[in-house]
Parts: structure tokens; sequence; C-alpha cells
């Protein structure tokens, strides 16, 4: 052992001096695995004796896999008791949910060196460790001088992958830890025994899982007239009627809507928008009040939610509330409904609202008098009280101007007294505002806002997830400017709508002005939206470097037209390290034209 030892260390120190422009190297001692992840931790810019596990603390430590884990490795805690050995558990991506290892000094040296739930060890952060198995598929030894990074050149590591028995995705890997003399081919065999037994238990709970989601379907499913769905993440029952009513919507649609209903714990229906434009009043049921990926039970009905009263009676259709503006989600009719009672009244009302959420666009569709006047009260500053109440004057000279205050909550309340006195003396014909929603009283009272009557809160865009596909038709036709000349495909829309969206509707206008603009398509996919909207859009929230690397790597499969070995070649990585990282990031390539 001494003498591999030192003749792996004498090829490691000689490889890691050479060029990375040599492709193959002779050495029987350094295997070809070792080699090429070596290379790639290199080529990634990774320094033997700079790299360590970086803290992740957004990780979910006590997820499916972890429990599963946990109870196959309790029952084999003898083992781990009678030597000095760390096991280690990883999800998909290399990053630890779970540690058991009974020699105190050993746990030690590992928590000094990162080798501890919430750290991440994939290749890209630390070079070549047993992780390497989450790459080639099969179980893997690393051993000693075989890791990239000198801190863990006295540890050998035998690991092999989690992969579902059902679903056959990659799942994680299960990792022994010991001391280099410590070291035994036997390692890889009680590992791969380990794992043998982790996805039988994965097979029995997903046979499990799925015999509960088939009973509540029967449970349920008592008259087959009504249209029924149980569901999870990865199975689907329908009865006939629902087939119908849904045609060839995408599991992946019903089951966002669902898992967004049960986290909210959203009660009674809710609407939900079709590809096709055709809206469902959906009432989600959960199998389980813990677990809300344990799956649902969908009731589906045609048309809208059931329409709320009003004191003026039946919401009305939204094709009669407000001129101008889109919208079918149930907050924008709500709003639309409070609307349509103020408007083309007299009285004074208030538009607050998130920036970008269509506060002006509102209260400009309570009036339909011709002499709208739009003061922004953010120039009051600039113009001092005397100039401000003056301009207000002018506008005011027209007897029937209905004037409009942006911005009414930047007043200073100076300012704000003087605009008060200025609208006494010259009152418009109606005075409307708009101002942003304040989860608490401002700091300085502003007497103008006690004037109002009434206040209409308009919905971010995140809580108008429906009115999407609305909202895409209306401002496509506004850039190009040509009514119904351009599809945004339910891909798309889908898409976009798990992105977030701080500017609200302005955001999502810049984005159809970057697509729309100077292309001659006529149906929008998802390889024509900017790769750093793709990216942002992926199925799980990214985090910020995520999102970069999540931009880079699909502006080079764009570069390279679609072309992944292109692709890897021009990032400087493997093509299974590509694929990887695809996977971990939650990349859609299925619906891209490269």
């Amino acid at each position: 052992m001494n003498d591999w030892l030192r003749t792996a260390a004498k090829a490691r120190d000689d490889i890691f001096s050479s060029s990375l422009d040599v492709s193959t190297h002779s050495s029987s001692v350094v295997r070809p695995t070792v080699y090429e992840s070596w290379r790639r931790s290199r080529l990634q810019g990774l320094a033997p004796e700079a790299v360590s596990p970086v803290e992740f603390s957004e990780i979910e430590l006590d997820n499916y896999l972890s429990r599963t884990v946990t109870s196959i490795v309790e029952k084999r805690a003898a083992a781990l008791d009678q030597s000095a050995c760390a096991l280690v558990l990883t999800d998909r991506d290399g990053n630890l949910l779970r540690r058991w290892v009974r020699d105190h000094e050993m746990a030690a040296d590992l928590d000094t060196k990162g080798v501890a739930a919430g750290f991440t060890m994939d290749e890209s952060t630390v070079g070549t460790t047993g992780l390497v198995t989450l790459l080639t598929g099969r179980p893997e030894l690393i051993r000693g001088p075989e890791h990239f990074s000198e801190k863990f050149k006295q540890y050998s590591c035998a690991s092999a992958p989690v992969v579902h028995p059902v679903r056959r995705t990659l799942l994680g890997s299960v990792s022994l830890i010991c001391r280099v003399a410590d070291t035994t081919p036997l390692m890889l065999s009680w590992v791969t025994d380990l794992i043998t037994a982790v996805e039988e238990a994965l097979r029995a709970r997903a046979c499990q899982r799925e015999q509960r989601l088939f009973e509540a379907y029967t449970t349920y499913n008592r008259d087959v007239r009504h249209p029924i769905v149980a569901l999870d993440m990865t199975t689907i029952i329908t009865n006939a009627a629902a087939a119908r009513l849904l045609g060839g919507v995408d599991q992946t649609l019903l089951w966002e809507h669902a898992r967004r209903s049960l986290r909210e714990r959203r009660s009674g229906p809710t609407s939900l928008t079709l590809p096709n434009g055709e809206v469902l009043s959906v009432d989600c049921c959960p199998l389980s009040g813990q677990d809300t990926d344990a799956g649902a039970i969908l009731f589906l009905r045609k048309g809208s939610a059931p329409r709320r009263k009003t004191e003026a009676g039946v919401l009305p259709k939204p094709s009669v509330l407000l001129p101008g503006l889109v919208g079918r989600s149930e907050k924008w009719r709500s709003l639309c409904c409070q609307a349509h009672r103020l408007r083309n009244g007299t009285s004074p009302v208030l538009v607050v609202g998130e920036p970008g959420s269509g506060r002006l666009a509102v209260a400009e569709a309570l009036q339909d008098a011709q002499a709208i006047r739009v003061v922004d009260a953010i120039d009051a500053a600039a113009l001092g009280d005397g100039r401000w109440v003056q301009h207000l004057h002018v506008q005011l000279e027209e007897p029937t101007c209905v004037l409009v205050i942006r911005h009414v909550d930047s007043l200073e309340p100076s300012t704000a007294v003087a605009t008060l006195a200025a609208l006494r003396r010259t009152p418009p014909a109606r005075l409307l505002a708009t101002a942003q929603r304040r989860s608490g009283e401002p700091a300085a009272h502003n007497a103008l806002l006690d004037h109002f009557e009434s206040v209409l809160e308009v919905p971010p865009l995140r809580e108008r997830l429906d009115d999407f596909p609305d909202l895409l038709a209306r401002f496509s036709e506004q850039v190009s400017g040509a009514k119904n000349s351009i599809e945004w495909t339910p891909e798309v829309v889908q898409a976009l709508t798990r992105l977030e969206w701080p500017g609200n509707l302005n955001s999502l206008k810049t984005l159809v002005r970057r697509t729309v603009t100077g292309s001659c398509a006529t149906k929008i996919g998802t390889d024509d939206l900017p790769p750093e909207y793709v990216a942002r859009a992926a199925r799980r929230q990214l985090a910020t470097l995520e999102q970069i690397e999540a931009q880079t790597i699909l502006q080079a499969l764009r570069e390279a037209g679609g072309n992944k070995h292109q692709a890897a070649l021009a990032l400087g990585i493997a093509r299974s390290t590509l694929y990887r990282k695809i996977r971990a990031l939650g990349l859609d390539l299925s619906a891209s034209i490269y």
C-alpha cells in the first residue's frame, strides 16, 4: 500500500504540473476515471491546495431520500459502531444531507474540512472525490492521493449512486469514508449492499404511494360524470370525464397548480387556465396534511370559479369591466368588480399597488371623460410648493377636467396640505390618484391621502398567473403593432409563471419587447426567450450564482446549435458534467429548438 501511495502521489504531481492541453496520459497508476475528473477540475479553475466544501444554507436536509436512507442505516448501526468510518449521504447535486460517524476524532477532522451536512462537495466545488459516482453512474473507490484536494489525501472514499427503482432517475449517493491505511475493496461491497437495501425501500414506498393515490381516486370517483384527477409529482390518474376536459394538458401544469394550492393552504375553488384558453374551476384536496408532495385530488368544473356576490349583485363579465385592460384571474376580476361600481362617478378614488402593477392604467380606466390630466407628485420636490400648486392650477383650467395624481404618497406633508388647498379652491370634475401599497403607516402624515373616499388595490403579477396568456397577447400587439399575429406557446406561458416579477407588468412588457422586437417568428417558444429568463424559469428556485450558471449553459447550447458535446467543450467541462448540471438546475430543454 505504501509503495502504491508513493507511486500515485508522484504520478499526481507529474500530471498536475503538466499542461492542460495534454488530453491523454500513459500512467498505469492513475485510472482513466480519476484522470478525467482531475482534468475537468483543472479546466474549471480549481487548485488542489485551495478548494474546500461550500456551505449551502438552502438545502432541505430532511427530505424523502434522507428519511429513507436513515431508516436503512439505523439497521446497520452496529457495523459503523465497530469501525473507524464515516457514512455520508448526498443528493444528486453533491450536497451533503446526512453524516453518520462514531469515531470522535474523525468526526472533528471532517468538520474542519467541511465534510458535514449542509455543505456541497460536487466536482465543480472540490474536484475529484468519491462523488464522481454521480457522473459515472457506477460505484467508485477513490483512494488517498486520487482525491483532487490536498485536504482529503489521508482518506479513502467508496461511493455508489442511488437511483430511483421506478423512475430510474438519479437521487443522490452514499459514501463510506475511512483513513487510507484502513482502505479495503470490501468497502465498495458494503456500500453497494446498502444501496440495494435503500432502492428496495424506495420501491416499496413508491408502490405504497401509488396504492394510496389509487385508493384515494377510487374513494372519490363515485360518480364518473364528475371530472376528478388524482396526482402527485410522478403519477396522474383521471376518470374519463376529466380526460375529455383536459385533453393533452401537461401533468406538470396540473401538479404545479396543485402544489401551489396546497402550499398556500387555499380553501375553496381556484381558477386554472388551460393552454387553449379555457378556464376551469379546481377544488384541491390534499392526500396528506403534512406532506405537500404526497399528492392531491382535484375536482374539476368547466367555467371560472364561483363568482362572488357583491353589493351590486353578481360579478359582471370581464369584457364590460375596465376598458382597454385584460385579465381573467380571480384577483383581477375581484378588482374589476370593485372598479365597475366606481366608474364614471365623482367621488375621489385612490389606486394602490406595487410599482409596475398597472395602477395608472386602472385609474385612467375609471373615467370615460376625454379631458384626463395626469401629473406626477414626484415633480413637486423639484418644483417647490409654489410652482407645484401653479402647475396644478394650469391643469385645472378645464372645468370638466379629471385629474390623476401619480405617486401621491411621495408628497411631503407641507406640499400635501398645499395641494389639498389648491384642489379645494379649484376642484376638478373628479380626483383620482395612485400610491404604493404600504405595509404600515407612513413616517409623516400625508393629509391628501385622507381625502379619498375609496381605495382600490391592484394585485401584483405573481397573483395573476392565469392572466399571462392575455397579457402576453396584449403586450405583443402593442410592441409589434399587429393584432393576434404572435402566439406564445403553452410551454412558454408555463415557464414564465414560475418566475418572480419584481417590476410586475413593466418587467413582463420588457421581456415581450426583447423577444418580439426584430423577430419574424409568429410563434414564441422557449428557444426564443433570452437565456437568463429560461434559466430563472427552472423547475426549482435557483440561487443567483445558479442563475448565472444556467444562463451560461443555455447560451453555450444556443451557440452550439443544441449540440451538447460542442457546448461542453466550449464550457470546458465533460459532457456528463453538462448533463448533470442541466438536471441539477432543472432546465427544461425538451421544448427548445436550436
